[in-house]
């Protein structure tokens, strides 16, 4: 194997390594509150179901040569970010301020939202399937299921959950790191579709006519036309 294909293949193994990693640590620390209350157990169960997904497509994709990848140490880190660096941030800064007055419905909204798009990230990651990636790489052209609506599902979910911390932690800490995310997020989304319209032509095509979170609005026929 040459030296580019050396290289593409380290980074691919340490972002994906170290997600896996992550994950696993998710799975481990989630378990152990499982039994502590029903809140817990509703919480829990579609954080694990996740991560085991999460391990379960990347692996998957691991073992897949991609067509192209983003070799820039900026999206290496992007894609580390995006993944697992809000999660850090929440189980860092959530502790410090779970005793604080906030507003009780504020904070319900903010779990009842924070549920909400599991069916879809589950859905999602089906879809998706070996494509599921940590650094921008183009493995093949996903249009279908949730995709058939929205370039980037899967963001939609991760934005949401990024509203929804800081809905139930509405502190400048929580709204920073959720700021964050969501700039990561559109630079991330920005490099794997530049990737995508490259490698794919057809992916021309799937860009023009699906909107970038959802379906696309078709503009109103003027009245008397």
């Amino acid at each position: 194997m040459n030296t580019s294909g050396n290289k593409q293949q380290i980074i691919r193994f340490v972002a994906g390594g170290s997600v896996t990693l992550f994950m696993v640590a998710i799975i481990v620390l989630t378990a152990t509150t499982l039994s502590r209350s029903v809140y817990y157990l509703l919480w829990g169960l579609p954080v694990i179901a996740v991560s085991l997904l999460d391990i379960y497509f990347l692996t998957r994709s691991l073992l897949q040569k991609p067509k192209t990848i983003d070799l820039r140490l900026s999206s290496l880190i992007i894609g580390l970010g995006t993944t697992f660096g809000f999660s850090v941030a929440v189980m860092v800064l959530s502790p410090q301020h779970a005793a604080e007055g906030f507003s009780s419905e504020i904070r319900q909204m903010g779990m009842l939202l924070s549920l909400l798009p599991y069916p879809l990230v589950i859905w999602s990651l089906f879809c998706l399937g070996d494509c599921l990636t940590v650094v921008p790489e183009a493995h093949a052209v996903v249009a279908h299921g949730p995709y058939k609506f929205s370039r980037h599902p899967l963001y939609v979910c991760y934005m949401t959950w990024a509203l929804a911390n800081v809905l139930m932690f509405p502190t400048l800490p929580m709204l920073m790191a959720a700021v964050a995310q969501v700039l990561f997020l559109l630079i991330r989304l920005r490099r794997e579709e530049a990737l995508l319209l490259e490698t794919f032509p057809e992916y021309r095509h799937y860009y023009e006519r699906t909107g970038l979170f959802g379906p696309r609005v078709k503009r109103l026929a003027s009245i008397g036309d």
